[in-house]
């Protein structure tokens, strides 16, 4: 006799990280689930976002309070899950005499953010009176018709990171995640859901997975996906924005950290902050109506970004030709009219058919957890009333995301940047690698940060840096490589050693290299060594369509 077919409970359409969350949470319950990614995990909107784990400052002025509330809670959680990729960050808001809102004012809409925030953000916000002690703190800013300024703290994140940590997770409780497996069809019996036709995008195999429920969480590109494999909804849900964000050399614009400013070209909340060695410059909010896989930064928003920035930041004097690299992605937004793509709520939605599709859409990387909450809720309610026979007898758990670490975050006593700076110390001293090297490996990969060293104790060589004024090891190229779930180049220099966006030549001049390694550690052959080549020179390209 063959071997049972199995019937999943969940489809999971996206590996995003709103997918990945979904897998991950009713994975935990106790749900069969099966994930599937047309492309990598995170390649989408999830790797294209400004890093932030904020609770949207700005959300206070359009008085959408309970989706602070939610965010800043929200942030306090990823906090604890995630102490290595969740770490606190310090924001400066300047305020000029023109500024919409003034200094005072501005005070007070900090005190109801550190309220909502149940007075626990990494640290209460102060307020700086006089432009000396603005421009002693951060000395680029302008000084002319500056009145102070603001320092309040949010944080950051690596986004593709999250998301990989999410499906990890999700597989250890028992998911089938799949990237580069695109589906093609949601087939039917009885005009409800039974199964989801699937390929294999890179050897184009194509298989039939059963399933009770499909959840669509294909960001952006819902709209186009309905249609495409009949999910049964209507169009348009979806009104996308574009947000591009640049990269600089540090030298240009060397904040001591994070600026949150108002654009003197249109009075958009604009970031500047240094990361990873750079420092990154972002974003912009415009409505997108093109294909969700060709957006790009193009000539008119740079031109945006860097005039905005020499404005108010007029010694950096940027120019387009100095960017070293871009990022651009869409936020999924719900259609709706607004004055701006800037006023159109991040709130999420949850849309139920009949035949057992579900859609989320909307919403923002800080509020993820909940969303995949909400949406896995959906699901299984989704499935109790539909009296499936299979699921009648089944007594699921609770997923307890909002407590259970994520895969790095586990072993902490105290999950705080100061314990994940500890194991970096300590690494430092055990394995006689620099403590400049073990704490960007604790703050990035946590608990696991050991089989770095581990690997490195085995081949020396792997300490040495990718390039010369970068942290970044060839180490991290083969932890890659061996537990990441990488298939392509691209997988590896875009996302998870993203030269991509901070390599001085993006990538190229270590091209040859990772393409060894790979093509060793896969078994490809020429040619396929040299398409992996041409496909992450071609995403290179396409990075700098606007020069």
């Amino acid at each position: 006799m063959g071997e049972e077919k199995t019937v999943y409970d969940i489809a999971v359409i996206g590996g995003g990280i709103t997918g990945a969350g979904i897998a991950r949470d009713a994975a935990l319950r106790g749900l069969k689930v099966a994930l599937f990614e047309k492309d990598d995990y995170a390649s989408g909107t999830s790797s294209k976002s400004s890093k932030l784990i904020h609770g949207g400052l700005r959300y206070l002025e359009q008085a959408e309070l309970g989706l602070v509330f939610e965010s800043v809670s929200e942030r306090r959680v990823q906090m604890h899950m995630a102490p290595h990729l969740v770490r606190p960050l310090s924001f400066l808001l300047p305020v000029f005499e023109d500024s919409r809102v003034g200094l005072e004012l501005m005070n007070v809409g900090l005190w109801i953010y550190d309220t909502l925030a149940l007075f626990r953000s990494p640290k209460l916000h102060d307020t700086i009176r006089g432009a000396d002690k603005v421009i002693e703190m951060e000395p680029d800013i302008r000084s002319e018709g500056l009145k102070g300024a603001i320092e309040y703290h949010d944080c950051y994140t690596d986004d593709a990171r999250l998301v990989l940590e999410n499906i990890i997770a999700a597989e250890e409780a028992g998911a089938r995640c799949e990237n580069y497996t695109e589906v093609l069809e949601i087939q039917r019996d009885r005009k409800q859901v039974s199964a989801v036709r699937v390929r294999n995008t890179i050897t184009g195999e194509e298989e039939t997975v059963e399933t009770t429920c499909v959840i669509m969480a294909t960001g952006p590109w819902s709209d186009k996906a309905i249609p495409k494999i009949g999910a049964g909804m209507n169009t348009p849900l979806l009104s996308p924005t574009k947000g591009v964000h640049l990269v600089f050399r540090h030298e240009k614009l060397p904040l001591k950290r994070a600026m949150t400013v108002m654009s003197p070209v249109d009075g958009r909340v604009m970031f500047a902050f240094p990361w990873r060695g750079r420092t990154v410059l972002g974003t912009t909010d415009t409505y997108f109506d093109g294909d969700p896989d060709e957006v790009h930064a193009d000539a008119e928003d740079v031109e945006y970004l860097c005039k905005s920035a020499n404005i108010l930041f007029p010694r950096a004097d940027l120019k387009a030709e100095e960017v070293i690299s871009t990022w651009a992605g869409l936020r999924p937004l719900i259609h709706e009219e607004a004055d701006s793509a800037s006023d159109v709520s991040r709130e999420h939605q949850i849309y139920v058919n009949d035949d057992g599709v579900l859609l989320i859409a909307g919403g923002k990387l800080t509020t993820y957890r909940l969303m995949a909450k909400d949406t896995v809720k959906a699901a299984v309610r989704w499935i109790k009333d539909a009296k499936n026979d299979h699921f009648a007898d089944r007594s699921l758990q609770r997923p307890r995301t909002k407590k259970r670490p994520l895969p790095g975050g586990e072993g902490f006593s105290d999950p705080s940047p100061k314990a994940v700076r500890k194991l970096g110390k300590k690494l430092a001293k055990s394995s006689g690698l620099s403590e400049e090297l073990t704490d960007h490996w604790a703050f990035t990969y946590g608990s696991r940060a050991h089989a770095l060293a581990e690997l490195v104790r085995d081949d020396p060589t792997l300490a040495e840096p990718i390039q010369p004024d970068l942290v970044h090891t060839w180490a991290e190229v083969e932890y890659a490589i061996g537990n990441e779930r990488v298939k392509t180049i691209d997988d590896i220099l875009s996302r998870r050693v993203p030269m991509l966006l901070i390599g001085a030549n993006q990538g190229l001049d270590v091209l040859e290299s990772v393409a060894d390694r790979m093509a060793s550690a896969f078994g490809w052959d020429a040619e396929r060594r040299a398409q992996e080549i041409e496909r992450y020179k071609t995403t290179v390209a396409n990075s700098r369509l606007f020069r």
